[in-house]
């Protein structure tokens, strides 16, 4: 049996049922706990709380830098160029745009990532 996201292979009794499809754990996970990018309690987390520790990891860093060297990049590509699969790009995003390092604009109609 295959997961119907990403293809992996599964055996039936790991298989996972969600919005008519059968996946695997990782792609059931992604799915069911995707970070949303527009959260105005986890702005104000990130921005007030002393605790929260606004740090970035390895690859939130990397997305950083290269935004600081290439300028306002679609998704799409800052994912590829960073070699990083889409859903793991979204749940690196979203604490970047919670600590308003990163945000999303239009630049000629197409949706583009740019530093803060």
């Amino acid at each position: 049996m295959k997961c119907q996201k990403c293809g992996a292979e599964i055996n039936a009794d790991e298989a996972m049922e969600a919005r008519g499809q059968t996946m695997c754990e990782d792609c059931y996970i992604d799915l069911a706990a995707k970070p949303k990018a527009c959260d105005p309690w986890a702005v104000y987390s990130a921005k007030n709380l002393p605790s929260s520790g606004s740090t970035v990891n390895e690859q939130q860093s990397a997305i950083i830098n290269y935004l600081k060297k290439n300028g306002p990049t679609p998704p799409e590509k800052l994912a590829a160029d960073l070699g990083m699969r889409m859903d793991d790009f979204e749940r690196e995003m979203a604490p970047l745009r919670h600590m308003e390092k990163v945000g999303a604009r239009l630049q000629e109609g197409r949706k583009v990532i740019c530093l803060w």
